[in-house]
């Protein structure tokens, strides 16, 4: 089942993210986060700048969240950024697929007019799910991100989103 995640799931989601940040490569993070730096995080994700969990036997095992792009900047009001995970032992079921999925029909229902997702180059399966679901590749950031001494590309992905 995926439904708006709630704050009695941001430890879960926490956990899901803190184990992505250890396993490397996934996002820019390199210091697992606190329980109350995503409380911060999850307070920002508000109406239509929604997180999203899949739960199975009520516990969560990936969400998704749509965050404003350029947060502040008016112009971009139509624009969001997504990004998703899942759990390591979850991965290869179809969450993943399906959270994406979800969380972009939510953002036609929401105004969105594009969608954004900034991945770094060393995540192949990512980009892989991202383009099958309609996103290319629009930029790209060389040398952008220093994980574990290797220096990497920040690929910026975008698609237009059908209300």
């Amino acid at each position: 089942m995926i439904r708006n995640a709630t704050p009695a799931d941001i430890e879960s989601m926490t956990a899901i993210y803190n184990e992505v940040i250890l396993e490397g490569g996934f996002t820019g993070d390199l210091e697992p986060l606190s329980i109350e730096m995503r409380r911060a995080w999850y307070s920002d994700h508000q109406g239509r700048y929604a997180i999203f969990v899949k739960a199975l036997d009520r516990s969560v095992v990936g969400y998704a969240a749509l965050s404003p792009y350029r947060k502040g900047r008016k112009a971009f009001a139509e624009t969001c950024e997504i990004s998703y995970y899942i759990a390591s032992q979850r991965r290869d079921s179809g969450h993943g697929k399906e959270l994406l999925n979800h969380a972009i029909e939510q953002a036609g229902r929401f105004g969105f007019r594009l969608i954004v997702a900034i991945v770094l180059e060393c995540n192949q399966r990512s980009i892989g799910i991202l383009t099958k679901y309609g996103f290319s590749i629009s930029g790209r950031l060389p040398n952008a991100a220093k994980i574990n001494g290797e220096y990497i590309d920040h690929i910026y992905l975008s698609r237009g989103v059908i209300s």
